[in-house]
């Protein structure tokens, strides 16, 4: 099977399935595991694939993600080649996603290995007490992720609490003085998409004094597949330290 991924996490799950000898194209934002990688052309980013590129690679599957890639080339790729198209929005979705990649692939087994990990770590997972959080993927403007996203799922099984609620849209626009209103005990400042740093995370002390800021890699929180396993790690222990 010649397989094209177009979405960074779901590139790293097919790998930890075994299938990095399939892969004939990735995307520049495919980066794990960096080794298994290291030969796989690269057919453009997540918002501007080479569809020409993909076209010499002759595809017999290509898979993409409703909020990585854009409607227009999921259409045009559509129209040539079977294509997967997924849209985690909830931790729980992860473990059916992991068994649909093994469905088409061919690697069921070690699909249910992985997403039987998932939904023991979900399992054992305890909610402390409830901590009002904001977390923040862009600068300029500033936008945050709302509730009814995978990444406040991830931290909502841990006790976080969304301040920007469900109904707005995933990505909300916001402000200094909006968040100060707000009030989040925990503000939390991913590498990506937006590399937050030293400068935000001082910035935002001075906004908001009694929040803990929080520094983390953006991939553990808005990866899914495989990575959902360090991603509820992450999640745990970052609640726990305001808790």
């Amino acid at each position: 099977m010649r397989i094209v991924s177009l979405c960074p996490s779901i590139t790293e799950s097919l790998v930890a399935l075994g299938l990095g000898g399939s892969l004939v194209g990735v995307t520049r934002y495919c980066v794990h595991p960096r080794e298994a990688l290291a030969g796989v052309p690269r057919v453009g980013g997540t918002k501007n694939p080479d569809l020409a590129a993909i076209a010499a690679l002759g595809p017999d599957l290509v898979f993409c993600n409703a909020e990585e890639n854009r409607d227009v080339d999921v259409g045009a790729l559509s129209k040539d080649y079977r294509v997967d198209v997924s849209h985690p929005t909830r931790v729980a979705d992860v473990p059916p996603l992991l068994r649909r990649l093994g469905e088409l692939t061919g690697t069921d087994e070690v699909a249910q290995e992985w997403a039987r990990a998932v939904e023991e770590k979900l399992a054992a997972a305890r909610s402390g007490r409830p901590v009002p959080f904001a977390y923040l993927i862009w600068k300029g403007p500033w936008m945050a992720a709302a509730a009814g996203t995978y990444i406040s799922d991830l931290l909502e099984t841990f006790g976080g609490v969304n301040v920007f609620p469900a109904g707005a849209g995933p990505w909300p626009a916001t402000d200094e003085v909006q968040l100060a209103a707000l009030a989040p005990e925990l503000l939390v400042l991913p590498d990506e998409p937006f590399p937050f740093g030293d400068a935000e995370r001082v910035h935002w002390e001075g906004i908001l004094p009694a929040a803990r800021i929080a520094l983390v890699p953006g991939e553990d929180f808005c990866w899914h597949g495989v990575r959902t396993l360090r991603g509820l790690d992450a999640a745990r222990a970052l609640l726990g330290e305001v808790a």
